[in-house]
């Protein structure tokens, strides 16, 4: 069942990346309506809106030269005005460059955790694809959220898969659904009964199934090849959330800004799915007596197997959060220790990407960097399900991300130097040409100056010579006057 909750009093907007490549558009104390930009958009990053209609409380700068991140207060008036919607009734009439425009101005992204743009993820797919896959798999066991989304909107996500495919030009859209959701199953069948777009691809029940790469090695027996995408082999995957939101922002012209999230706990506390608005803080979910050490250290945004343990309650849901979930320990795993790999293999058989997680591990423990990557540690999904079958108790995911930042910032310093390469040649040769042009110059002006010097001893010797014979005329003259004399 589908709920819905009133509004919290505030909201906390993250904003994540560096600064400089962000500006603010609006001002502390100035007042906003839901749907409003706070900041402004460029080709890497969609903007983000307010929640709801009300005031800028606060902003905040993280001086953290790692997070680099601005955190935006917005008080609620709870009035909940939008602002000036337009809504497109026929799409089909807009070009496909300006339909992606309007995906980029509402904020859409991917909702099943990638959090990537979905308006470049389509102009990437461009005369790429051939097939849309509509991702209905929960990676997490006990998320329901896009299940309860199909449920009450499969509609406008088929509308929002036909959107996808007049921008792409695709002729064909596979549903997976895995094979235990019966009622959904029989409901998107009555759906698109009458509709030769659309076909339904049932799978196996299977952790983690809502991966890209596994979805695909699923449904056509293709793996995506390493460093690449699915858009590389023609398959273009979106998150029903996803085309949900994209529906919104072309028919109806709203921006994202809520989404179905499910929360998991005890009998004790609020549990199922709700529509949850982007910024709503953790603690909103929690009565103040379970405000404790105890509960606060058990807080993960994202399933149990996946999941991200926070540890300030005033953390705020995400874009990509689709799950809050209360983790209660038991006491007998709260001293365990990490012990040495035995080399059992557990973790090998398991992976669902078929990668050799004890070598990754021993490798990253060594920092042997190019063994770790030609053992593609980048391809880890990071599902956890290595972790959950070692007796050693060895964190492998958590090597696993640290070895792939590590990676990631080699990668950039490589970068870094080919570039800094490419200048350093570049102003040599520059300073080469310049050389050459100062040397051209100098025998040119080597060359003007003798010929100048030529030409004057030329001019002397010939004014000499003019001189020489008006001094014999004279003489001559001088002489034939002497001798008519006589």
């Amino acid at each position: 069942m589908l709920k819905s909750l009133p509004l919290p009093d505030k909201f906390f907007i993250f904003v994540k990346g560096d600064f400089c490549n962000k500006k603010l558009r609006i001002k502390i104390n100035q007042k906003v309506l839901r749907g409003q930009p706070l900041i402004f958009s460029d080709n890497f990053d969609v903007p983000i809106h307010a929640p709801t209609s009300g005031l800028i409380e606060n902003i905040y700068f993280n001086s953290d030269p790692i997070k680099k991140n601005i955190k935006i207060v917005v008080s609620s008036d709870y009035r909940d005005k939008w602002i000036r919607l337009n809504p497109i009734k026929n799409y089909t009439k807009h070009t496909p460059e300006k339909l992606i425009k309007i995906i980029h101005q509402s904020g859409i992204v991917g909702l099943g955790g990638g959090q990537f743009s979905s308006a470049k993820k389509l102009m990437l797919s461009i005369n790429k694809v051939h097939t849309l896959i509509v991702n209905a798999v929960e990676s997490e066991p006990y998320i329901s959220s896009d299940k309860c989304l199909i449920y009450n909107h499969i509609d406008e996500i088929l509308i929002g898969c036909k959107i996808i495919c007049w921008i792409t030009k695709i002729k064909i859209v596979f549903i997976a659904i895995q094979e235990n959701n019966v009622k959904l199953i029989s409901k998107i069948h009555d759906f698109i009964e009458n509709e030769s777009l659309f076909k339904i691809c049932i799978i196996k029940k299977k952790y983690p199934g809502g991966s890209s790469k596994v979805l695909i090695k699923s449904l056509t027996g293709k793996e995506i090849p390493y460093d690449k995408h699915s858009i590389d082999i023609g398959y273009l995957i979106f998150n029903v959330a996803t085309i949900f939101s994209m529906k919104r922002a072309i028919i109806d012209g709203e921006p994202l800004t809520e989404r179905i999230v499910t929360f998991l706990s005890d009998k004790n506390f609020l549990s199922g799915n709700f529509w949850v608005r982007i910024g709503t803080p953790i603690k909103y979910f929690l009565t103040k007596e379970k405000l404790n050490k105890y509960f606060i250290e058990s807080i993960y945004l994202g399933g149990p197997f996946m999941g991200k343990k926070i540890s300030d309650v005033n953390y705020s849901v995400l874009k990509k959060t689709n799950c809050i979930s209360i983790a209660f320990e038991e006491e007998k795993y709260k001293n365990i220790t990490e012990q040495n790999c035995i080399r059992c293999s557990y973790c090998s058989d398991v992976c669902p990407v078929n990668l050799l997680p004890q070598q990754i591990y021993l490798y990253s423990k060594r920092k042997n960097h190019e063994q770790t990557k030609k053992h593609y540690v980048l391809d880890c999904i990071e599902c956890k399900a290595c972790e959950k079958v070692c007796p050693s108790y060895i964190p492998l995911v958590k090597y696993f991300k640290q070895e792939k930042i590590i990676l990631k910032n080699i990668k950039l310093e490589n970068n870094r130097k080919k570039i800094s390469l490419i200048r350093f040649k570049k102003r040599e040769e520059r300073l080469l040409d310049v050389k050459r042009i100062i040397n051209i110059n100098d025998k040119n002006f080597n060359l003007i100056k003798n010929a100048n010097l030529f030409s004057k001893q030329k001019i002397d010797k010939n004014i000499n010579d003019i001189k020489k014979n008006i001094r014999k005329k004279r003489v001559q003259d001088a002489i034939k006057r002497m001798q008519s004399k006589k």
